[in-house]
């Protein structure tokens, strides 16, 4: 017997709170492991789930591997649990705008996930404009390269999104332009929302 959607929802969207509070997609993966292991015992949580999933191992497996998962597209407005998350998709477009010029404007019918992705556009011009965390760079640059090998040549804009709270040490942000430099690859570092 699965979960039902509307329980499954009301969990996720206490998880994506507790997230936001604590800035998620910075946290190292020690802080997250914690977060996990919680959540599994949180009668908030875990308890009303222990009817689906018997242990406290799988009710973690469970938030890894489903919403926590998904939670750096949802806040981006995509997949079943954007709708969960305060204002999805708006930071998009502040990405965009920081990175690139506030005459860019993201066309969200062209996005696409692993890695996000976007065409921005501003008049004629397009640029594919990709985004994630620091530690998603090669993922960015392997995508870039993927496409640029099978033929497109819409050039592409990396952003790394950066945090006030866990800023990126200046000596990781010139590798990621050395990167950028050696593969063609135009990179911004942006504090994100």
């Amino acid at each position: 017997m699965g979960m039902p959607t509307d329980l499954e929802m009301e969990i996720v969207k206490l998880l994506y709170d507790e997230a936001d509070e604590v800035g998620w997609t910075y946290l190292p993966d020690t802080e997250r492991t914690a977060s996990y292991n919680r959540w599994a015992d949180d009668p908030r949580i875990g308890g009303r789930m222990s009817l689906f999933f018997k242990t406290a191992q799988e009710r973690r497996v469970w938030i890894k591997d489903g919403p926590m998962k998904e939670y750096a597209r949802a806040i981006y407005g995509v997949g079943k649990y954007a709708p969960l998350v305060a204002n999805p998709g708006a930071a998009v477009g502040s990405l965009v705008s920081k990175a690139l010029g506030p005459e860019w404007e993201p066309d969200l019918s062209t996005q696409e996930i692993k890695p996000l992705r976007v065409l921005a556009r501003a008049g004629d011009e397009d640029i594919r404009f990709t985004w994630g965390p620091a530690k998603d760079l090669k993922h960015l640059v392997w995508a870039a390269l993927r496409a640029q090998a099978s033929g497109d040549t819409t050039p592409w804009t990396l952003c790394v999104v950066t945090s006030f709270v866990k800023p990126l040490p200046i000596e990781e942000k010139k590798e990621h332009l050395r990167i950028g430099e050696r593969c063609g690859l135009r990179i911004e570092h942006v504090v994100g929302a």
